[in-house]
């Protein structure tokens, strides 16, 4: 029912891809990519690429439960496992399924947070891989924000949608856990002020899309 009422939802709704070019000089290396975002945007993210073969890590908790039972009626495999529990097992998972030639996706800042910092679990997943980190967030003109750490982002029927690619980043694969440090920091910066610097210069994007991104 909920993987009914994402796809009903955003079915009213105008969604756009602005920076599809970053997403392309990631795939022109012949090898498949990890698409990372902010949870906030989980919802609308996972409607959109819905159906395309890709993995998503969701935890092995209660609530993943029924978070995998959603994402596989809308197309995906999941990885079970978390930081805490089976996260090793879970990025084993999902590297093969890369260098099968098949998408991933992971949540930038985790499952708990902070909120829009960057962890190391997408860095090393990357590093591994050896596939490029392509950043991706949205905005949107009209939605609902929830009392949750990440103030999960939920539009409203009708509204208008902006999701925007960031450019890739790639990890070098001789990259030390100090360097990962480094490129926590990178990555954080690309994610925020890159994607939305590409989301701020769109024809739609108005002052009120880039405070909902901002707040």
């Amino acid at each position: 029912m909920l993987a009914a009422g994402i796809r009903l939802l955003h079915q009213t709704c105008d969604l756009k891809v602005i920076g599809e070019e970053y997403e392309r000089e990631a795939l022109s290396h012949g090898r498949s990519m990890l698409r990372t975002c902010w949870h906030f945007t989980y919802p609308t993210v996972v409607y959109n690429f819905r159906h395309r073969n890709g993995m998503l890590m969701v935890s092995r908790s209660r609530d993943g439960e029924w978070i995998s039972r959603i994402l596989k009626h809308l197309g995906y495999e999941c990885a079970r496992g978390s930081a805490g529990k089976g996260g090793g097992v879970a990025l084993r998972q999902m590297i093969a399924h890369i260098r099968s030639g098949k998408p991933v996706g992971l949540i930038a800042d985790g499952s708990q947070g902070p909120a829009l910092e960057a962890q190391k679990g997408i860095l090393i997943l990357a590093r591994h891989a050896h596939a490029p980190l392509v950043p991706l967030s949205l905005a949107c003109d009209s939605c609902w924000r929830l009392k949750t750490w990440d103030r999960t982002l939920i539009p409203k029927p009708f509204s208008r949608i902006r999701m925007a690619f960031g450019p890739p980043i790639w990890i070098p694969k001789d990259a030390s856990s100090d360097d990962l440090e480094t490129w926590v920091t990178v990555a954080t910066f690309i994610g925020t002020g890159e994607v939305v610097s590409v989301l701020h210069q769109a024809p739609l994007a108005t002052q009120r899309f880039y405070r909902v991104i901002s707040q």
